[in-house]
């Protein structure tokens, strides 16, 4: 499938920037935010939080106890071994519509080196990021994926624009298309008139609808957090888990679930389908880590440690 994964980012770069900007936004009392696309169709505004609930390991990721958390993991990569300037090589490829992805020895989690990615300012559709997809790791056996990453971001759109740092996609067992789990935000979260960052949301895409004709069900779904907003200026840990047969994904940041952007099944709504309707998981054929964002917005930098993928949790690093 990797050739019909190129011809599927492919195809966001032509459609994307009417397609994209539609996921729509939910009212809250400390939000100030309106719809992307403009149309009156919002969410609830997010399941209650349960941020503080423990963390067992296999169902959860539990911190590390001081061993190496990639240790058996599938695929575990601190980009050390490449040159500084670059994208990063090995299993790797790379996304740079609209900006920039290079190994950088100036801002690092561990060792010496991680990957900056840089995504331009842009008045519309843009896509830095790398991605792996084949190379005898995915799909993964058991169509159980789970994936974790040290982050760095520089700053948060402060309006409404929709963005991804996290995603995996493939083809939905048993249909004729192909669908996309993410892990982003959109909204802006204020507290009075002080922003307080971006709030993270799931979404769910199945892009060849855009195609001409369309193939399978439109969708462009979100499930928002409950005013969690992203990380800026810290490494922050985030793992996620995509389960195919369950239509399921989940989402932790810093060894904590946050269990309002688990999504088994459905979300909080959609721009083309009712709120009930199935989020079915792609078969992880791709996994995409970067920047990504469908609205006008400024420049923004990501840097990217401590990448592992498995069939399993894998720990934050210690």
């Amino acid at each position: 499938m990797g050739a019909a994964m190129s011809l599927l980012r492919a195809s966001f770069l032509v459609l994307a920037l009417g397609a994209f900007a539609s996921c729509n936004s939910a009212s809250s009392t400390t939000t100030t935010s309106s719809s992307a696309s403009g149309t009156t169709t919002s969410g609830s505004g997010g399941a209650s939080s349960t941020t503080g609930a423990s963390v067992t390991t296999g169902t959860s990721s539990a911190s590390s106890g001081g061993g190496d958390p990639c240790a058996t993991a599938l695929f575990c990569d601190d980009f050390e071994s490449y040159a500084v300037g670059a994208p990063p090589g090995g299993k790797w490829t790379n996304n740079q519509n609209g900006g920039t992805v290079s190994v950088d020895a100036t801002h690092v989690h561990s060792g010496t080196k991680a990957v900056k990615v840089s995504a331009n300012m842009s008045s519309g559709y843009r896509s830095a990021m790398i991605s792996l997809a084949g190379q005898g790791i995915l799909p993964v056996t058991g169509d159980v994926v789970y994936g974790r990453m040290m982050f760095w971001l520089d700053s948060a759109p402060t309006g409404t624009v929709h963005w991804t740092f996290i995603d995996g996609s493939g083809a939905v067992p048993t249909t004729s298309y192909h669908a996309v789990y993410r892990y982003g935000g959109q909204l802006p979260i204020t507290n009075g008139s002080t922003f307080v960052g971006s709030q993270l949301m799931a979404n769910y895409d199945t892009p060849d609808s855009y195609q001409s004709p369309p193939v399978g069900p439109s969708s462009d779904c979100w499930l928002h957090a409950n005013k969690e907003v992203v990380p800026v200026a810290k490494w922050t840990c985030v793992q996620w888990m995509f389960d195919t047969t369950h239509n399921t994904m989940r989402f932790w940041q810093d060894g904590t679930e946050l269990t309002d952007l688990a999504m088994t099944g459905t979300g909080q709504g959609c721009v083309h389908q009712p709120a009930t309707f199935q989020w079915l998981a792609p078969t992880v054929e791709r996994l995409d880590l970067g920047w990504e964002s469908y609205q006008a917005d400024g420049a923004r930098n990501i840097w990217i440690d401590d990448v592992g993928v498995d069939t399993k949790p894998i720990a934050c690093p210690p």
